[in-house]
């Protein structure tokens, strides 16, 4: 049975911690590492919904993506959503580990899984977050948007800048849209990300690349997928007895954000 040390541990090895940003907060933000893990829950946010599912389930530990905790707290304020979230795991005694800026820049982490899931071939890393390949095939720009509306089960917002076909894109989970610039100095025909901001579309849709705002949930639900799947893989390779969950229903009803 493994310890909230050993998935901490497992976790660092996969996604150094230290290679998270300077501003971020990853790693374990509540807990004992010495508490034996029989239930892992994986999922995007620590938020109400997703505790109280974890608590059904039996879960020793949660693994999230965002940290729950990421500023510095000066109260808990038990009658907002955040204060009842972290009284709801303290009193079940349970771990809180997250991996955000450190996996995002995995190998296998949040912008190569949205890449895998939009089916891009010869994928290569165009940052350290951001990531830039092929389509099976040129689409036009209502076809990408089309593509990446079943592959992700949103409807993104387009910006489209031509109609010229699209083949080599650009790739970035959550909110990057520092990475559309570099994108299309590296030959990009439209970038893809979770956010991005009215300048950043105004100026790079006018040099020519179309642009697709994803939601910021939809394009970083394939990297905390993809952390789970490899959790599975190496919990089995290591014998360890531990049960796990995947829990991603989209936290808000409405246009994705």
């Amino acid at each position: 049975m493994p310890t909230i040390q050993d998935i901490y541990s497992w976790l660092d090895g996969l996604a150094p911690f230290a290679t998270a940003e300077g501003f971020d907060n990853v790693g374990l933000l509540l807990g004992d590492k010495t508490r034996e893990v029989r239930k892992v829950f994986f999922c995007l946010d620590a938020n109400l919904t997703n505790v109280e599912e974890a608590i059904r389930f039996g879960a020793e530990l949660i693994v999230t993506h965002h940290p729950l905790i990421f500023r510095p707290l000066r109260r808990i304020d038990y009658t907002t959503p955040a204060g009842q979230a972290l009284c709801k795991m303290v009193a079940a005694g349970m771990g809180l580990i997250s991996a955000h800026t450190n996996w995002d820049r995995a190998p296998g982490g949040v912008s190569d899984a949205l890449a895998e899931k939009l089916e891009l071939s010869g994928v290569v890393p165009l940052d350290d977050f951001a990531r830039m390949g092929y389509l099976p095939r040129p689409m036009t720009a209502d076809e990408l948007r089309a593509h990446i509306a079943a592959k992700l089960d949103m409807q993104p917002r387009m910006f489209c800048a031509s109609d010229a076909p699209l083949r080599k894109v650009a790739v970035a989970g959550g909110s990057y849209g520092e990475g559309a610039a570099l994108a299309y100095e590296q030959g990009a025909d439209a970038y893809i990300t979770g956010e991005i901001g009215y300048h950043e579309i105004l100026d790079l849709n006018g040099l020519g690349l179309t642009l697709y705002q994803a939601g910021h949930f939809a394009t970083e639900r394939p990297g905390i997928a993809a952390l789970y799947q490899r959790f599975l893989k190496d919990a089995a390779a290591a014998g360890w007895q531990t049960e796990a969950r995947l829990f991603t229903p989209a936290p808000f009803a409405g246009t994705p954000v």
